[in-house]
């Protein structure tokens, strides 16, 4: 993804001037460095190039909010749960770092038994058993039978 300013106007807020512009003018550089030019002439120039300025900026931000939302929505969110889903439970114990681990890194399904604060759920298996502990939503996926 690119600004599409160079590095000198992030730098110094203005357009880089090449000497070959100074002896073969182009239509912008006359404009700017006409000497009839009036403050008012001067003050549009300004207010063109910053509209230019404004309208890339606000480009690149739609762009980058795009891309962001994109990035989100193919992560993993937390997900709301009601009671009676059925829900798998990440092993946080047993979470090695190491390749090859062999052991299921998911455990259940289980059932939310019940809706707690903060994202928090009371799980229980098949059985009626409930676990020791409510466990976090960031640890519970859907499980699709």
């Amino acid at each position: 993804m690119t600004t599409r300013f160079t590095p000198f106007h992030l730098v110094y807020s203005l357009e880089a001037t090449l000497p070959i512009e100074c002896e073969i003018p182009s239509l912008k550089l006359a404009v700017e460095l006409h000497p009839n030019t009036s403050p008012e002439e001067e003050w549009f120039i300004y207010l063109e190039r910053l509209d230019e300025t404004c309208l890339i900026v606000a480009m690149v931000i739609e762009a980058k909010k795009k891309h962001l939302k994109a990035h989100f929505d193919q992560t993993i969110s937390p997900c709301t749960f009601s009671e009676g889903d059925l829900v798998l439970l990440y092993d946080q114990v047993n979470d090695k770092l190491s390749i090859g681990n062999s052991e299921p890194m998911w455990h259940g399904p289980y059932i939310i038994n019940h809706v707690l604060r903060k994202g928090a759920y009371e799980l229980v298996d098949y059985e009626g058993n409930a676990l020791s502990q409510p466990r976090n939503g960031l640890y519970l996926k859907k499980y699709h039978a």
